[in-house]
């Protein structure tokens, strides 16, 4: 999607500026009418270049942190678990059960009530309210989606009946800078440096065998994307 606005606006601001070259009506006029609706198209590939950009950057110290973990755990990232069209960050397979991670960049100061989230960064002295969803449904629903997965392919990846699954669902904040407030959150919010021993931690009604996990692992690469 990033790439898709950039090229379009790249592609609308040549063309503006080619047909305001011609000198010739209508064309010069169309292009001052393009050169606007460009820059527009810019500033907002811009911002969500940078949007992207810190996804990325947090994406990538979730998986750096995740190699503490031992060989008994799985780890897939960035997998588009059907029937999601978005990606599920991280997901960990171990002898404790299964792990959905989401990881959020977000700088500034955060606040949590239930699964309302606000999220305020001072500049200039005025303190400015941004948008951020919310990110405990995000990682909720992705859970949900990898347990249905995993239930409509249980005979693939267990031998003999399939344990009663849970998906723990852990939301991961990776900005150094980031100020988090929660009141009754509905998700396991852990720190980066505290991950790996929370997933190690976790209790689980059933244990995987190495089996179990290899097979799970496959599964999802088979019919993920």
């Amino acid at each position: 999607m990033v790439k898709s606005r950039a090229f379009l606006f790249f592609i609308l601001l040549v063309a503006a500026v080619a047909l305001f070259l011609t000198n010739v009506f209508p064309y010069a006029t169309i292009g001052v009418l393009l050169i606007p609706v460009a820059f527009v198209l810019g500033v907002i590939s811009y911002r969500s270049y940078l949007t992207w950009v810190g996804g990325f950057f947090g994406e990538e110290a979730v998986i750096e942190a995740l190699g503490s973990l031992d060989d008994s755990y799985g780890i897939l990232n960035g997998l588009v678990v059907p029937p999601n069209r978005g990606d599920t960050d991280h997901i960990v397979i171990g002898p404790n059960g299964f792990f959905v991670l989401e990881s959020k960049n977000y700088g500034g100061r955060i606040s949590c009530d239930g699964d309302v989230w606000r999220k305020t960064r001072l500049k200039r002295g005025v303190v400015h309210e941004l948008e951020v969803g919310s990110p405990s449904n995000q990682v909720k629903r992705n859970a949900k989606v990898l347990k249905d997965f995993l239930l409509i392919h249980r005979d693939e990846i267990f031998p003999g009946p399939a344990p009663h699954i849970w998906v723990h669902g852990i939301l991961v904040f990776t900005h150094p800078d980031a100020e988090v407030e929660l009141m009754n959150p509905t998700v396991d919010i852990v720190e980066l440096d505290d991950l790996c021993d929370f997933i190690r931690s976790a209790k689980s009604e059933f244990t995987l065998t190495r089996e179990a996990v290899d097979a799970a692992g496959r599964v999802l690469l088979k019919y993920a994307r």
